[in-house]
């Protein structure tokens, strides 16, 4: 297995430097030749969207396609898979990639609750982030328990 960076990836999307994305096809191309899985971590896919949006100006639709055709090519691989997925089910509809890739590893490793200010995640997800303070001692008997 290898592992690409933001950067790997971004080359491989908007060819924009003709040299870097010649070398991500090659590297691509032999991984595939020779059953080598291409592992792109949560980390380098937010960041990824993040570039596509703010510097290339991308659109909702262009960036949930490329993720949903990356995931759907055998060479590559994520850890989380079931996560990426849903986030990028999520993203389409409307949001922020991150948040929903963030919330979903969390429940996705039992966190019972998700604290953040951030006021549209609390309303995507009412009933799991939360920014009450006051819960804290309610919460921390809960998971003791647990």
């Amino acid at each position: 297995m290898i592992a690409f960076d933001t950067n790997f990836v971004v080359r491989m999307i908007v060819e924009d430097d003709r040299k870097q994305a010649g070398a991500v096809q090659k590297i691509v191309l032999y991984a595939e030749k020779n059953a080598i899985q291409i592992l792109i971590l949560s980390e380098v896919l937010i960041e990824t969207v993040w570039v596509l949006e703010s510097v290339y100006h991308c659109t909702k639709d262009e960036i949930a396609q490329f993720l949903e055709t990356l995931f759907s090519a055998s060479s590559f691989t994520h850890p989380n898979p079931d996560v990426i997925r849903k986030a990028i089910k999520e993203y389409k509809r409307g949001g922020d990639f991150a948040d929903f890739v963030i919330v979903e590893q969390a429940k996705q490793k039992q966190a019972k609750l998700f604290f953040s200010f951030d006021k549209k995640l609390q309303k995507k997800y009412p009933d799991y982030v939360v920014s009450n303070i006051s819960m804290t001692q309610a919460i921390v008997k809960d998971t003791k328990k647990g």
